[in-house]
């Protein structure tokens, strides 16, 4: 008898697991005329039902310059890095995290504050929202090992050229305005969260205090007057609330609601907020947070990042979120934080299957990160993985869908979300299994009218009959089905805009179009149609010292223009070049020194001619730039100098080898 049951069972749950399985049957084959359909791709109008880009490390003029691109790939939102002046000008990522104003930054490597009110004013004719980091939970330190008598970390002196007060009564209330910074290291109960920040020697900012508030609502205020939409908190989890048990303070309310007030009295808008909390809050729950603004949920993803490995869709199905509600979290795939600090790194694939889950997924803010270079450089895109199909397709998908009635489900090794509206409806299927290609796979979509719909990747043609898909999935096992029949057209370039000397050949790649065109200068008459891959010269093209080439490309109603801006740059031979340095640098208001690496020295082993920087290189594997104030000597030059104003980024590898720098911006 135990063994018939046995048999029983294991027969059922074979059959059970069998909606996902290659097929041949005759319900693929059903005849139906396409649905109407009149729908145009277009992004939501209000930040909160639209995803993020978060542009890291790039410039305000980088994401200008790409926000036709943005668009195309169905992001509503993009994130800047924080706006504040950073420590050293910004030449590292995590000198943008260490602030030494409450203002827009004025000396900083993401550009001016002109920059980014060009960039907000672009961006709204793009429907696009600009979000802007802010930092007010910390400031600047002197270093790792810099501490007050009392174990606090040590302000950096140059929080006071900023932020007088701040600093003057950053020990001890010197004029009537408070102490500024926290001092309670040995604060218990929450406060062992909200008064000292236990990471990166960083000096906690007192938050009770009112002239704090005032500082950071101040810096919320000229944002918003520049045109910013919305704000992610660094570290919110380490400031306090009004509902805290221990050391409560009206913080949020008094920067986050004033500035709420005053956003929608300005434009009548919502105001886009999110803090950022890693894991749980200790001794409070989340909704302390959560009334005030959204929250990360840095958990849901990691719950099935195995599924590929498991080829268990019920990882992603039974997946939970922080909170029931939400409408109320912004999850990601990775973080920058993650990335920076991981050795190991997913494909672009795998990291576009799991982002297709958050999009798909209804009420769930995403995160998309665009990865830094490898050197993690300020001012140069990393990777352009964000408007690939892959991403776009879903995100397009999301925009179309956002409101609608939204249901998730597994049949065999397919993940599968429906979405249906009055008029429209489509699903996302996500194939964690083998399958062959080519070959038909039946998937139960138990919401879904009978009908033809169509693969936004693919453009092929998919039957639902009797509630059933019969989906070919491509090479990464994602389907998006929607009533639509033209894909969107696709392009590829081995080089997005850079400086070159002699000549620069660059290759175009436009797949899935009826259309393609390159010209240059604005000159379309002299527009040039090709098919597939070509490669382009620029040498004889340069005008005004630069060359400007457009591409556009078209499949059905779908068409793209993107513009790459190359420099044609003028080089001394055999001594590297550094271009572009600011006049500032050069004119005596400053001292330049070179730090250098095997072995590290501080040296001013160079020569200006021509307002261009001439550096022997002989020998070295990499250096950077140091600027320092007027008449400064360093008198260690074997040891790093911690009085640097700012310094560049790291000079080496490919732009090394390359024997010149572009060093505008710096």
């Amino acid at each position: 008898m135990k063994k018939i049951i046995c048999l029983i069972i294991a027969v059922f749950m074979m059959l059970s697991f069998t909606g996902c399985k290659d097929t041949g049957g005759k319900g693929e084959k059903a005849n139906y005329e396409d649905f109407p359909d009149s729908y145009t791709d277009a992004l939501p109008d209000n930040a909160e039902d639209g995803l993020t880009l978060h542009a890291f490390n790039w410039t305000y003029n980088e994401i200008k310059d790409n926000l036709e691109s943005i668009a195309n790939a169905g992001f509503k939102n993009v994130l800047t890095m924080p706006v504040q002046q950073p420590k050293s000008g910004g030449s590292a990522w995590w000198a943008f995290y260490q602030p030494l104003s409450f203002s827009i930054g004025d000396k900083s490597a993401l550009g001016s504050k002109e920059d980014l009110i060009a960039l907000c004013t672009e961006a709204e004719k793009y429907n696009i929202c600009i979000l802007a980091d802010i930092v007010a939970n910390h400031m600047a330190t002197t270093d790792d090992e810099g501490k007050e008598p009392d174990g606090t970390p040590t302000v950096l002196p140059a929080v006071a050229d900023y932020e007088p007060i701040l600093y003057a009564n950053r020990n001890e209330d010197t004029d009537g305005n408070g102490v500024t910074f926290h001092h309670n290291k040995n604060a218990k109960g929450s406060g062992a969260e909200t008064q000292y920040y236990p990471y990166g020697n960083l000096p906690d900012l007192n938050t009770a205090n009112p002239y704090v508030q005032s500082r950071v609502l101040a810096l919320l205020k000229e944002c918003i007057d520049a045109g910013i939409d919305g704000f992610r908190f660094d570290a919110a989890k380490h400031v306090e609330t009004s509902q805290d048990p221990d050391y409560a303070s009206d913080f949020w309310e008094q920067t986050v609601g004033a500035a709420r007030e005053y956003y929608k009295k300005k434009t009548g808008k919502n105001l886009y907020v999110y803090g950022e909390i890693l894991n749980s809050p200790a001794n409070r729950p989340l909704s302390y947070y959560t009334d005030m603004m959204l929250v990360t949920d840095d958990g849901f993803v990691a719950q099935f990042k195995g599924v590929m490995s498991r080829k268990d869709p019920n990882q992603i199905l039974n997946a939970s979120l922080k909170v029931d509600d939400a409408t109320k979290l912004i999850a990601w795939v990775e973080s920058h934080d993650e990335y920076v600090s991981s050795n190991t790194h997913y494909s672009d694939v795998r990291i576009s299957k799991y982002w297709a889950v958050i999009a798909a997924k209804k009420g769930l803010g995403g995160l998309y990160l665009a990865r830094p270079t490898d050197g993690l450089d300020v001012g140069k895109i990393g990777s352009f993985a964000f408007e690939s199909e892959r991403v776009a397709t879903v995100n397009r998908f999301h925009n179309r869908f956002y409101n609608a009635e939204s249901y998730e489900s597994v049949d065999g090794t397919c993940y599968v979300v429906e979405k249906v509206k009055k008029d429209d409806q489509g699903v996302l299927i996500i194939n964690v299994g083998e399958f062959t290609d080519g070959k038909s796979v039946k998937v139960a979509v138990p919401h879904l009218d009978n009908g033809n719909y169509y693969d936004a990747l693919t453009g092929n043609k998919v039957v639902v009959t009797d509630h059933y898909a019969y989906v070919r999935f491509e090479s990464n096992g994602v389907a998006v089905l929607t009533r639509s029949r033209d894909i969107h057209p696709q392009l590829t370039i081995s080089d997005r805009g850079s400086s070159f000397t002699d000549d620069l050949t660059v290759t175009l790649n436009a797949t899935n179009c009826d259309e393609a065109y390159y010209w240059f200068n604005n000159d379309k008459s002299g527009k040039t149609s090709f098919d597939g891959k070509t490669e382009v010269s620029l040498k004889d093209h340069v005008k005004d010292g630069k060359v400007d080439l457009h591409v556009y490309v078209k499949k059905g109603v779908n068409e793209f223009e993107q513009a790459f801006t190359y420099k044609k740059v003028e080089v001394v031979k055999d001594r590297f070049n550094v271009l572009n340095l600011d006049p500032s640098y050069l004119n005596g208001d400053y001292e330049l020194y070179i730090w250098s690496w095997s072995p590290g020295k501080w040296s001013k082993d160079y020569e200006i001619k021509d307002g261009v920087m001439l550096v022997d290189t002989t020998g070295m594997t990499g250096f950077l730039i140091g600027v320092f104030p007027k008449g400064y000597e360093i008198t260690n030059v074997n040891a790093w100098d911690s009085n640097v104003i700012k310094q560049s980024a790291d000079i080496k590898d490919d732009t090394l080898r390359a024997g010149f720098v572009d060093m505008t911006g710096f």
